[in-house]
């Protein structure tokens, strides 16, 4: 199996480390050979003409699916990529030009961009897709007719992250991302007039840390990471998909207390809530009570720590992957 882990532009956001750490897992694997640097120089003329071919209403990737890919029969490998919602031209020129099966892994594909997702899918002849939310997994099954989608949550490497002694953790709360401006709202006063540190994001799209390095360092600093699920702070690119993203695997990992909403596939997923639901009628008096018992809530940050260190690690998450297309095959066989 060949994984595609070269791109034309670098995805310019935090998600690209979230792919990258994934991509190391899988490479670790014996049986995947990573694309080849030299086979980059395809991407570029077939991304651009695809770009050219849309802006004058010609369905370049159609032409190509047309011309180029060979009959099933024919399929001798598998080409398998890891992409962010629908930056598709990461599969370019490798979904059209070879023999081999396409598989593929998403990340965010919310409902607002599952037209673009099927139509690539079609086009392409994947074979068969995972995604990072169930949710998505029914959508795109249902859309699709046929269930070519299978549900593979997302992971972390535990490896990459740091765990501070929790006496030297010196951020109080931390919101990273968009903020849950209702809940924002109700402890900001209070956090302030009291001197306790809280980081979050100012004005819409400021980086709170600016290199990973900071980013690391900051979540392993901090006592409280606050985390909500994308239909809460994105309604509008989430819409109802509520899934779990990999802030909550991060600051578990950072051995951060969680405190905002868990998502119901996480309590499936551990078996019970790893976060601290915040209390809608007093969210302010249940800020300053974890605060002040703070070592109360270290048995829980611990359990957590090692529940995602044996169960939802991103090696997990592609051994569940390989056993999902190896039943897959033989029931397509």
């Amino acid at each position: 199996m060949y994984l595609i882990n070269k791109r034309i532009r670098p995805i310019s956001h935090c998600s690209q480390d979230v792919i990258e750490e994934f991509e190391k897992a899988i490479l670790t694997d014996s049986d995947i050979r990573a694309v080849k640097r030299g086979s980059q120089c395809w991407f570029l003329p077939f991304y651009y003409l695809d770009v050219i071919a849309k802006k004058i209403g010609i369905q370049f990737t159609k032409i190509l699916t047309q011309l180029f890919v060979f009959d099933s029969s024919e399929k001798q490998d598998t080409y398998f990529a890891v992409m962010m919602g629908g930056d598709f031209n990461k599969f370019y020129p490798y979904a059209f030009l070879n023999r081999k099966k396409r598989k593929s892994y998403f990340f965010d594909a919310w409902t607002k961009d599952q037209p673009n997702i099927i139509d690539f899918i079609r086009k392409c002849k994947m074979d068969q897709v995972f995604v990072s939310s169930s949710q998505v997994t029914v959508e795109l099954n249902e859309k699709l007719g046929c269930p070519l989608v299978s549900w593979i949550p997302e992971g972390v490497d535990i490896s990459v992250y740091k765990q501070y002694p929790y006496n030297q953790k010196d951020i109080d709360v931390l919101q990273i991302g968009r903020k849950y401006d209702w809940y924002h709202e109700q402890i900001l006063t209070f956090l302030k007039e009291t001197n306790k540190i809280y980081l979050y994001e100012k004005t819409k799209g400021t980086i709170i840390f600016p290199s990973r390095e900071d980013f690391i360092n900051g979540l392993a600093r901090s006592k409280i990471s606050i985390c909500f699920p994308s239909n809460i702070t994105h309604p509008e690119r989430a819409g109802t998909i509520e899934t779990m993203t990999n802030r909550y695997l991060q600051s578990i990992a950072s051995k951060c207390l969680i405190v905002g909403h868990a998502p119901q596939e996480m309590l499936g997923l551990f078996g019970y809530n790893p976060v601290v639901e915040i209390d809608r009628n007093a969210p302010l008096e249940q800020l300053k009570n974890i605060l002040d018992h703070y070592s109360d809530y270290i048995p829980l940050i611990e359990k957590n720590y090692e529940i995602v260190s044996k169960y939802h690690t991103w090696e997990n998450r592609w051994n569940q992957i390989k056993n999902d297309m190896e039943q897959y095959g033989k029931g397509n066989g």
